[in-house]
């Protein structure tokens, strides 16, 4: 390119920009002058939106696998909301990353309320720090489960879990502990169950629950960490059972079934289940779901598929705020946890 035609291109260009600059002045001062500006105009689109919402199908994605708990979870609940809200629910299933890409889908959206994520290992991949779509980018809905942790094995292969951890400690290395995907509340957990015993078993990552648990059926893993609900056909059926419980206190339904904190293990921490939407949506929008996710929470459909799915055992419910403050409590935790994890 010649001097001066890069020369004659500048002149153009900084000739562009001042035309611009002015236009944008006498908008800005017009704008001012009618009292009606563009930021008065964004809101009132917003407000005439909430005010029509909902109005068409609303999607609800899942970072996990079909028949695993938030996926069930995330399906009943929307059931519930289809009539409570008049309009269509559509669950999908977005695998990959402990749920992380999901949660990237929901956050690169319209902040328009039509899409929502179902959140469950959030606290984890934040403080793992693989998680883009944080508490800046999505704003929690509400809580609507607290589940309880255990780790399962096959009726005919384990006993107990003295059984277990004698057979894990007979054979360093020999033991894995199936989980669904990595950097996700499954791994943490497992590797602060492991890291409690003292003993070498493996942490193994599976894309969904579905996979987990046909994994421990076949042979291909020795145990699963894994909420009561997802599996309770098997227990029922005696295929497979639970070892241990992550709970200060013996459950009720299994009084046979140790605790962790009876082992002196601080162990306490549980899946929690809810929804987050984009930060930008508006408060009125967000105000209409969280009250209607209560409306669905409180229904008597709701409460029998707690019972029936073991999710009953801890309080659910959480609003919107103090759902944030949750989070931001437990990603804390988790942060503490990891780097102790990672210096040992």
């Amino acid at each position: 390119m010649s001097k001066k035609l890069y020369l004659l291109i500048s002149i153009l260009v900084v000739f562009s920009l001042a035309l611009m600059a002015c236009s944008s002045d006498s908008t800005t001062q017009s704008t001012d002058e009618a009292g009606n500006g563009q930021e008065n105009g964004q809101a009132n689109e917003s407000a005439n939106n909430a005010s029509d919402y909902p109005s068409r199908t609303i999607e609800i994605y899942v970072g996990h696998g079909a028949g695993g708990g938030t996926d069930i979870f995330a399906r009943t609940i929307g059931e519930l909301l289809e009539d409570i809200l008049g309009v269509n629910i559509n669950v999908v299933n977005l695998e990959g990353a402990g749920g992380v890409i999901a949660k990237e889908h929901v956050a690169n959206q319209p902040a328009d309320g039509y899409t929502i994520a179902a959140i469950s290992s959030f606290p984890v991949s934040t403080a793992l720090g693989t998680n883009p779509a944080g508490l800046d980018v999505l704003t929690p809905i509400a809580r609507v489960q607290a589940d309880t942790y255990t780790i399962m094995v096959r009726s005919d292969q384990f006993e107990d879990l003295d059984e277990f951890l004698k057979y894990a400690e007979e054979n360093p290395g020999q033991v894995r502990i199936g989980g669904v995907s990595t950097g996700s509340m499954d791994e943490i957990n497992a590797a602060r169950f492991i890291d409690a015993t003292g003993l070498d078993m493996a942490y193994v990552p599976f894309d969904g629950s579905g996979d987990m648990q046909a994994a421990l059926l076949g042979g291909h893993v020795e145990a699963i960490l894994e909420e009561l609900g997802p599996v309770i056909d098997y227990v029922d059926s005696g295929e497979i059972k639970p070892i241990i419980v992550f709970a200060e206190e013996r459950l009720d339904e299994f009084p046979d079934v140790p605790t962790t904190v009876e082992n002196g293990w601080d162990l306490t921490q549980g899946v929690e289940r809810g929804f987050a939407i984009h930060i930008d949506t508006p408060q009125e929008i967000i105000d209409l779901l969280e009250d209607a996710i209560r409306q669905a929470y409180e229904t008597e459909a709701y409460k029998e598929h707690e019972k029936q799915r073991y999710l009953h055992l801890r309080e659910g419910w959480l609003g919107s705020q103090e759902y944030r403050e949750k989070l931001e409590q437990d990603i804390a935790i988790y942060r503490e946890v990891i780097q102790q994890l990672e210096s040992q």
